[in-house]
């Protein structure tokens, strides 16, 4: 059985994930202290809110230099949901410019869309479908299953990625095409929140933690 490891940093919906964790009979415990992480076998960063915020709350917690270490030197598994994966990127346009964890290249973006027409609403709060890129639904995890079915968003920023092959899935906008899941060797994220995706998010959540 996997020992899942939550951050309990003060910026997260930390009970509905446990809920679902516990569902799937994983081993669940909170963490909020560097040496927490020690004998953790897969993290989970979430968060709600900003990104400013989020941030100095793991500064504060000295956090940030742990979290790096687990999952770029000691190669373990960590998963970002929603504003947790948009932590994982280098940069955050939201409310000024701000440094993230910088585990995946990339900035996080305001919603925008240049169609005039057809404004999108922000804060993008819907069930949208995922779409996954062709090299990835038979890579490594077992996503085919999960191409083109919905999930729940609840966000007003999007991961702007330096590399294209760092994309997994994306769900469409008017025209815009938002990065749904984000992966790296050990590294994953999810714009998403699948403990709030029904019967697919809690399938998909089981799938990311046994096989990443």
């Amino acid at each position: 059985m996997i020992n899942i490891s939550i951050l309990n940093y003060g910026c997260g919906n930390i009970l509905s994930l446990r809920r679902a964790l516990i569902e799937l009979d994983f081993n669940v415990n909170f963490c909020n202290d560097p040496k927490d992480l020690t004998n953790s076998e897969f993290l989970i960063l979430p968060g709600v809110g900003g990104f400013e915020n989020a941030m100095k709350l793991l500064e504060e917690k000295n956090l940030t230099q742990s979290i790096q270490e687990y999952c770029l030197i000691k190669k373990k598994p960590i998963l970002g949901i929603c504003l947790g994966m948009q932590l994982l990127l280098t940069e955050s346009y939201e409310m000024g410019h701000h440094k993230g964890l910088n585990i995946i290249g990339g900035k996080n973006i305001l919603i925008k869309s240049n169609d005039k027409k057809n404004k999108l609403r922000v804060p993008h709060i819907d069930w949208e479908e995922i779409v996954f890129e062709k090299n990835f639904i038979k890579k490594e995890l077992n996503f085919e299953k999960f191409n083109k079915k919905s999930f729940y968003f609840v966000h007003s920023y999007i991961a702007s990625l330096e590399k294209t092959d760092h994309l997994v899935a994306s769900c469409q906008l008017n025209e815009l095409k938002i990065p749904s899941i984000i992966k790296s060797d050990n590294i994953i994220g999810c714009q998403f929140h699948p403990e709030k995706s029904g019967v697919y998010g809690l399938m998909l959540l089981k799938e990311i933690i046994q096989k990443i």
